[in-house]
């Protein structure tokens, strides 16, 4: 449930914003996702924190550090996906997807397909690192097996 809290305030965000930017899809896209992912990580952090993940003995300061770390690195993925369902819907096949009445339904469509692909990466990415001590202590517990 927190999950999709944050992933339905994303989403609101990032519709709401390609509804109002009034630049290059392109661009648009980027700002919009970029506004979203900012909206989503906080509720998700803070519902994550709360109600999903024990805590890890790590101050709230560290554990964001981390979880912002994690979260980059998804928006990062998110967008390169994004990107990549855009050139995909823009070939003839799917011509008749993009007469959808909204404005920029190829980067609408694109976004949703993103957050759908890259949401069970975040589940894990935030489980074994966000959660679980951070970088360092992820690293260090994988160093020590080996050794």
């Amino acid at each position: 449930m927190t999950a999709g809290a944050a992933t339905a305030v994303d989403v609101a965000l990032v519709q709401i914003c390609l509804q109002l930017l009034s630049l290059h899809p392109s661009i648009a896209l980027a700002c919009a996702m970029c506004v979203g992912a900012a909206g989503g990580m906080s509720v998700n952090f803070f519902l994550s924190r709360r109600f999903v993940f024990a805590s890890d003995g790590r101050r709230p300061h560290q554990q964001f550090l981390t979880f912002f770390a994690v979260s980059l690195s998804t928006a990062m993925l998110r967008l390169a996906i994004a990107y990549g369902l855009v050139s995909l819907l823009s070939l003839a096949l799917f011509a008749p997807l993009l007469i959808l009445p909204v404005s920029l339904p190829a980067e609408r469509l694109a976004h949703l397909g993103a957050v759908g692909i890259v949401t069970i990466y975040s589940f894990l990415a935030h489980r074994h690192f966000s959660f679980a001590g951070g970088f360092r202590s992820r690293l260090l517990t994988r160093t020590t097996m080996v050794s």
